[in-house]
């Protein structure tokens, strides 16, 4: 009997002790870093740097209040004004001039190669946490810096870091700054791992950061926000594929009014708006007979568009990759790219890249990383080319953040084989079946590109799945939070199943 209660006396406290073992290494263990990227243009890019001109170079070149800019120019605004009185003649070469006056002074461009000139860059490369940079996201209500306080609220800030970027330069060699950072906050935080968010631009650096350096499993979790994984149909503009509708406008009009909370540029879509549905309807049937003309485009492409952001390597890295081929064609063709530039071997480098994602997501997922992709939609395309009725964020399409979601057009439902299966939505607008990781992909409808609101359930959902609060799949969230694959904002910034 002794021996028995000696035995049973022994197993206890060899299981006593290690459960002890087992608690003090779960004590003991850390936080995964969380790394935040920024998108286009959220991340301030400065020329003269360390002189005493240094200045911020303003975002696309027009300031922080793009309207202003436009409403400032009198010459520009009279002659833009004829477009929507078919009785008035537009001087053209006026209106060229006056584009490429109000951008003359912009230093926003890349060289020919695609280079960022010569003492121009970022200034805040911040290779510690936020536990020091507190300025940065304390009173953040919105955005990537929101996104950045969520992050902060459950890991905290000595857990969350920001790689910033300057977002004009190629995203390989982007992706090859994220690697070195990668490798130098492992280093400092004595970590085996680090967490990926990528928002916006972001997400195409996560993509090319994958496919360069996915065998070094350097990464628990990849998180994409909105991603330009696929590119952004706007971007068709570069072959040439340029279209207006007066439907389309009016209806992107009635969007963009509210879109950015009335933000800097609603006074002029105000302003477009009220011009009313006929003179709309002029202005349309003008710039699509101006944009027929090929000598006058070719015009704007290389007096304005050129000199402004035409050798900007990350504009181009967002062509989608069926696009890609036209694009080039029709730029080489005016002599807008020059096919053996620096700028072009960059650009179609990335496009062997995008042409990738899918493959890519499948292999980091299949090795052990968690990935979550967060695609919006609800609103309508930017109304300048043939694909405005897609279904986007007001920015990105939804069918290419998502990669690969079957998608109905704005204001469209989907119909027979294509509306039915367990990945598509109530509202009969969306297949998730066709995305790259359909199990590992949401869509959240009302919360515009970007719109991140800090301590709204979206933004709670995108901290908590790079934190791995929740594991990265629609079954954990749904059991955890109650939430389905398709949701939807309301005024109250809270989420409901769609």
């Amino acid at each position: 009997m002794k021996r028995i209660v000696k035995s049973i006396f022994c197993i206890a406290l060899a299981a006593l002790m290690a459960f002890g073992s087992v608690s003090v290494a779960m004590a003991k263990e850390k936080v995964v870093p969380v790394i935040l990227i920024h998108g286009l243009g959220a991340n301030p890019v400065y020329e003269n740097i360390g002189t005493d001109k240094q200045k911020e170079i303003a975002n696309l070149g027009l300031g922080d209040d793009i309207a202003s800019s436009i409403l400032n120019n009198k010459k520009l605004i009279f002659e833009a004004l004829k477009m929507f009185e078919p009785a008035r003649k537009v001087d053209e070469d006026a209106l060229i001039a006056c584009l490429k006056s109000m951008l003359a002074d912009s230093t926003l461009n890349c060289d020919k190669n695609g280079n960022v000139k010569s003492g121009q860059g970022v200034i805040n490369y911040w290779t510690d946490s936020l536990a020091n940079h507190q300025d940065y996201y304390k009173n953040a209500t919105v955005a990537e810096s929101a996104i950045a306080r969520q992050l902060v609220k459950e890991v905290g800030a000595k857990n969350v870091y920001c790689f910033n970027y300057d977002w004009r330069q190629d995203i390989c060699k982007t992706a090859k700054d994220l690697n070195s950072y990668i490798k130098l906050i492992k280093k400092n935080t004595k970590s085996s791992k680090v967490s990926l968010v990528g928002c916006s631009l972001g997400g195409a650096v996560l993509n090319a950061y994958m496919d360069a350096y996915k065998s070094q499993k350097d990464v628990k979790r990849y998180v994409f926000v909105n991603p330009a994984i696929m590119g952004v149909d706007v971007s068709r503009a570069y072959a040439l594929d340029i279209k207006f509708s007066k439907s389309s406008i009016v209806s992107y009009l009635k969007c963009m009014e509210t879109a950015y909370n009335n933000g800097s540029s609603t006074a002029l879509f105000r302003m477009i708006y009220a011009l009313g549905d006929v003179r709309i309807g002029y202005g349309a049937n003008y710039l699509n007979s101006f944009v027929k003309d090929k000598k006058k485009v070719i015009k704007l492409f290389n007096e304005v568009v050129k000199t402004w952001i035409g050798n900007i390597p990350s504009l181009w890295e967002c062509i989608p990759y069926d696009s890609y081929d036209k694009a080039v064609k029709e730029m080489s063709a005016i002599g807008f790219l020059d096919k053996n530039s620096g700028l072009y071997t960059k650009i179609k480098k990335y496009h062997g890249v995008q042409g990738r994602i899918k493959s890519n997501l499948k292999a980091v997922k299949k090795a052990g990383a968690s990935v979550a992709i967060i695609a919006s939609y609800g609103t309508m395309g930017i109304p300048a080319t043939s694909k405005a009725s897609n279904q986007t964020d007001v920015l990105i399409d939804t069918k290419y953040a998502s990669a690969g979601a079957t998608v109905a057009a704005y204001g469209k439902k989907l119909t027979g084989k294509k509306a039915k299966g367990k990945y598509v939505s109530k509202d009969k607008t969306i297949n998730a079946k066709t995305c790259a990781l359909p199990d590992n992909t949401w869509f959240i409808k009302d919360v515009q590109h970007m719109r991140f609101h800090y301590d709204s359930d979206a933004t709670k959902l995108v901290a908590r799945l790079a934190t791995g609060k929740v594991a990265s799949n629609i079954s954990a969230v749904k059991k955890k939070y109650k939430l389905n694959q398709f949701v939807k904002e309301n005024s109250s910034k809270k989420l409901k199943n769609v």
